[in-house]
């Protein structure tokens, strides 16, 4: 389901009042993924030219009605790439018609040809030249609005069904691939649009890769089991890792995961509205260096999520320079420890910082047990 009508329109206005400034005229939108936040559609193609008062959507055939539809009810004019031309010549005239001096542009988003083609048609016009602005659009999304908190709250609870689901089964002695099987599956089963990213099961001295691909290794008896998936709900992404503790793991290894769970509290403690994110990763650390296991976390403490499953902000050591977490972020909390050939540990959940804390979006115990 797309974002309702009003919220478009708001995000749209917001574009178009980023539109210019001292450097540009203009904002060219490539980004599949603010087209979808500023459309919302789901296209692997189209751009937009955001102007002053008024968006222009560019799109070929494939998806020209769809962009039709949606600019009917948002007050977008459509511009149809003809049949044969390239979407850089249709922006460059469109651009031109609207006295486009200075465009900016997802530089981020533009391979280095698409961006010479696109300077090339641009000059051919007499439309101008690109300045990057990168960054801009990405910068409205940190923070969700009202209907984005009400996808991901709902988003993390059916997650925390499907893990309830899933996790005892690790007993069963699965291979790693049937486990990841069977978890897409209860992903799809529990209405996610699709899973958010590849699932991750890490078993045994798999677990010590952070981004172990699953295998056809079965689980065994005293393996540590790390289990990482997310799935999409509307377009917005939710994410969630659990470890579980089999039969006959030593003790050394439970030490691990206690390790862990306690660093994942001490950050999700330590997040609030004006705190820095990496503050909020000092504080994972800390709490694993107290436990001789500094060492082995190689990752940052989380990352934001919406409709990428990676996205500001990063709770992380050079974290900061979106500055401090607003209410309405929402991120992962995800420290971890791997000690290759042994296995590794990672528990994650996903939190929405509120006006005097954070709220968690997942739920259920940081581990599963075994007995």
């Amino acid at each position: 389901m797309p974002p309702p009508d009003d919220r478009l329109r708001a995000r749209l206005a917001a574009a178009q009042d980023l539109a210019t400034a001292p450097d540009r005229d203009a904002l060219l939108v490539t980004s599949p993924i603010h087209l979808r936040y500023l459309f919302g559609l789901d296209v692997s193609a189209g751009a937009a030219l955001v102007l002053a008062g008024r968006t222009l959507a560019v799109a070929d055939q494939r998806y020209v009605d769809v962009f039709r539809d949606a600019g009917t009810r948002l007050g977008v004019d459509v511009v149809p790439v003809a049949r044969g031309d390239a979407y850089e010549t249709a922006i460059a005239a469109a651009a031109a018609d609207a006295g486009v001096r200075r465009m900016g542009i997802e530089a981020d988003h533009l391979t280095v040809a698409r961006r010479h083609a696109l300077s090339e048609a641009l000059r051919a016009s007499g439309a101008g030249v690109c300045v990057d602005t990168t960054g801009l659009l990405a910068g409205k999304r940190v923070v969700k609005d009202a209907w984005e908190l009400g996808v991901l709250r709902e988003a993390g609870r059916r997650l925390a069904e499907v893990a309830a689901c899933i996790l005892p089964k690790v007993s069963d002695g699965p291979t790693e691939r049937q486990l990841a099987w069977e978890i897409d599956q209860a992903l799809r089963n529990a209405g996610f649009d699709k899973p958010a990213f590849e699932t991750i099961v890490a078993s045994g001295p798999n677990a010590a890769r952070p981004h172990h691909r699953p295998t056809t290794r079965q689980v065994e008896q005293g393996d540590l089991v790390v289990v990482d998936f997310g799935g999409l709900l509307d377009g917005y992404a939710v994410d969630m890792t659990r470890t579980v503790v089999g039969r006959g793991v030593p003790a050394e290894r439970r030490r691990w995961v206690r390790a862990v769970a306690a660093a994942q509290e001490a950050a999700i403690a330590a997040a609030a509205p004006g705190t820095l994110p990496s503050s909020v990763d000092d504080a994972a650390r800390s709490a694993l260096a107290a436990e001789g296991l500094a060492d082995y976390f190689v990752h940052g403490t989380g990352h934001g999520l919406g409709l990428e499953v990676h996205e500001r902000p990063w709770i992380a050591p050079r974290g900061d320079a979106d500055g401090p977490l607003l209410a309405g972020m929402v991120f992962t909390v995800e420290p971890g420890v791997y000690l290759p050939p042994l296995g590794g540990v990672r528990i994650e959940d996903d939190v929405v910082v509120t006006p005097s804390g954070v709220e968690r979006l997942t739920g259920l115990p940081p581990t599963n047990e075994i007995q």
